[in-house]
């Protein structure tokens, strides 16, 4: 069964597609790809815009206080920033302090409880992932690697 519905949405063994595609049951990809966002720093924030990409590249040329967690859909959900440091290196990240639009804190649940220590080396690049259950009100935060050089 395949619907197209609205304009654009498109239903697969559904009749009621509740995204752009709606496919329920096993899917078999051969291969896929990712759009890799920018993101940047503005007055030391870093808005994490999830209706553009999920998975970010970010160059640390400022320090980083929070992130900003835009337009998370309802349910699950996950994306991967990898932060590099400029040539110039030292750049503090509050990799724990994420935001929502309104500006409430959200919760970041690390492996045993352990923030980590985000690298401060010029040049060195580390790279995060962050799962969400809940629409964006919680975050569980996996590091992915540190000090890649």
């Amino acid at each position: 069964m395949m619907v197209i519905s609205g304009i654009g949405s498109v239903g697969i063994g559904t009749t009621v597609a509740t995204a752009n595609l709606d496919v329920h049951g096993h899917t078999r990809l051969r291969s896929y790809s990712e759009n890799v966002g920018i993101l940047t720093i503005v007055s030391n924030v870093v808005t994490v815009d999830l209706t553009s990409a999920q998975t970010y590249t970010l160059e640390a040329d400022d320090t980083i206080t929070s992130f900003t967690l835009k337009q998370p859909p309802s349910d699950s959900t996950s994306f991967t920033i990898k932060i590099v440091q400029d040539s110039t290196g030292s750049r503090s990240v509050g990799i724990d302090t994420f935001k929502d639009e309104s500006g409430s804190s959200i919760p970041v649940y690390w492996p045993g409880g352990v923030v980590p220590i985000v690298t401060t080396t010029a040049s060195r690049s580390d790279i995060y992932s962050f799962k969400t259950f809940d629409g964006g009100a919680t975050l569980y935060g996996i590091v992915g690697g540190q000090n890649f050089s």
